[in-house]
């Protein structure tokens, strides 16, 4: 069984066979994952969560969630996982009015490639145009004397707006 990826060892999942070591008693009125099946916490998502109200001998069902008023056999208290990772923002292309809402046509724009720090242009916006090609609509950004298309600036280049120092993509976030 492979548990899930927060817990870090299967011996931090409490049970009525952890009692006689007196370690659960210092999780009282503390958060974390309650189950009545040791596969549940393949996946600590499936768990109830709550707070361990108390912890109740040698039964089979120890630990008493005081929300639900519910024992349960197993618990793992918060402190014990690991922290759960931020979830990178996701990001998609400018559609053209989302771009022209941002950048203007005479107007320079701060941008490089990606990572490649002090290689940075500083190009005027030349304008753009719109190529429709066997039904499918071709946008190209005219940047100083180069052509980009939307996709090309969002996976390759990023851009620095005017009042901050940080690069950002070509994009919105999802």
């Amino acid at each position: 069984m492979k548990l899930d990826k927060r817990i870090k060892s299967k011996s931090d999942i409490l049970s009525c066979f952890d009692i006689e070591n007196a370690k659960e008693f210092v999780f009282v009125d503390q958060k974390g994952y309650f189950a009545n099946e040791i596969s549940s916490f393949c996946d600590i998502n499936i768990c109830k969560y709550g707070t361990l109200g108390s912890v109740l001998g040698d039964q089979q069902e120890s630990f008493y969630m005081s929300e639900t008023e519910e024992s349960f056999s197993f618990f793992i208290p918060d402190c014990e996982l690991l922290p759960r990772k931020p979830k990178e923002k996701q990001y998609r292309p400018y559609t053209l009015m989302e771009f022209t809402n941002i950048f203007t046509v005479g107007l320079p724009i701060k941008f490089r490639k990606k990572g490649e720090v002090g290689n940075e242009r500083y190009l005027i916006l030349n304008g753009y145009s719109n190529c429709k090609l066997f039904d499918e609509i071709t946008t190209d950004i005219y940047i100083g004397r180069g052509a980009y298309t939307l996709d090309e600036l969002f996976n390759k280049y990023e851009w620095q707006a005017s009042d901050t120092e940080d690069f950002q993509p070509f994009g919105v976030e999802e």
